[in-house]
């Protein structure tokens, strides 16, 4: 049995068509423009870091001020000395890192020893962070603070280095939204602007120019 169709079906598929790509057409705008302070900022620190040796831009520097503290007495489990530590840096718990170093076989007066683990915590930050290691039941705690300059503080911005939960989740979304962007703009091309095999050729030259590109410093 065939199916005849009629003009007012054409008419609505079209219709709906149009009125798919007239909304994905202002979400990709939408989208697009929510990201565009991110794109910026992720744009231009890409960019010096690039480019900073050919313009002569001032490198990232990180100037590192080691101290002990001194603590009542010694912690007894590693999140305890976290929480410590979140009190003093006066920062949350989400800041705070925390793991474990196994202990590292040594030689001393000729013979193989093995010395006892050690606590890592480390407090992220765009600008400022800390490290510090602990050797249970110590009494003291060696802390390495560290202040980034401008240009440093960018680029841990640029890589989600500092380990904060919203910031790294900031991150992600701009990733998905250029994920979205690039699908819906390619879409939105091959519908409005021209012919599917055209659009497949800049698509498949871009990804070889890409792979061959990196391929050569691989």
């Amino acid at each position: 049995m065939m199916t005849v169709m009629t003009p007012n079906s054409g008419s609505r598929s079209e219709s709906r068509r149009s009125a798919f790509l007239r909304h994905l057409r202002r979400f990709h705008a939408w989208v697009g423009l929510s990201g565009a302070a991110f794109g910026l900022l992720f744009g231009l620190t890409g960019f010096l870091q690039n480019h900073r040796a050919v313009m002569k831009i001032e490198a990232g520097q990180v100037e590192a001020h080691k101290v002990q503290l001194e603590l009542d007495q010694p912690p007894a489990t590693i999140e305890d000395l976290a929480g410590i530590l979140a009190t003093r840096f006066g920062v949350p718990m989400s800041r705070i890192r925390s793991r474990v170093l196994p202990p590292k076989s040594a030689r001393f007066g000729g013979q193989d020893v093995k010395a006892s683990a050690q606590w890592l915590i480390q407090v992220g930050g765009h600008a400022h962070f800390s490290r510090a290691i602990y050797l249970p039941g110590n009494r003291t705690v060696e802390v390495e603070r560290s202040d980034a300059n401008v240009v440093e503080t960018l680029q841990r911005l640029h890589k989600a280095e500092a380990g904060q939960t919203g910031w790294i989740l900031l991150t992600d979304c701009f990733a998905g939204a250029l994920v979205f962007l690039a699908l819906s703009g390619t879409l939105l091309w091959t519908r409005l602007a021209g012919p599917r095999l055209l659009s497949a050729i800049l698509a498949l030259g871009g990804l070889v120019t890409a792979i061959l590109v990196a391929s050569r410093a691989w």
